[in-house]
């Protein structure tokens, strides 16, 4: 059976009422989705993308230092059916001050700061 496959990515406005709902169908329908008029200062994502660009270049040794995700650390893990279609690295980091994220004897606060988000309404 041959699948479809479109060929825009779904984009979610939060500022319009039905944002929850296209979000749940991004979802399901293809995975990820871009959104737009969120509120974040471009600023912000510019200092959260340097952030983790130099998280994510340090050797993997490094990046196992912020711990497993368990709840929150550091994961990575091969991608595809056999693992075969490449490895994907990630970051779960908590908004409060629970989580103890260090890095090299450093406690990140630069990075997690950048991370602190208002609820969606």
């Amino acid at each position: 059976m041959a699948s479809t496959f479109a060929s825009t990515i779904p984009i979610v406005d939060l500022s319009k009422p039905d944002a929850k709902t296209l979000i749940v169908n991004a979802c399901e329908e293809f995975g990820f989705f871009k959104v737009i008029n969120h509120g974040v200062p471009m600023e912000a994502i510019s200092q959260l993308e340097t952030e983790a660009l130099k998280f994510f270049s340090l050797p993997l040794n490094e990046k196992e230092k912020a711990g497993h995700p368990n709840p929150f650390g550091y994961g990575s893990k091969r991608i595809g059916p056999n693992g075969d279609v490449g490895w994907v690295e990630y970051l779960l980091l908590n908004k409060n001050q629970e989580h103890d994220f260090t890095l090299n004897g450093k406690n990140h606060e630069k990075f997690r700061c950048h991370v602190q988000i208002e609820p969606f309404n």
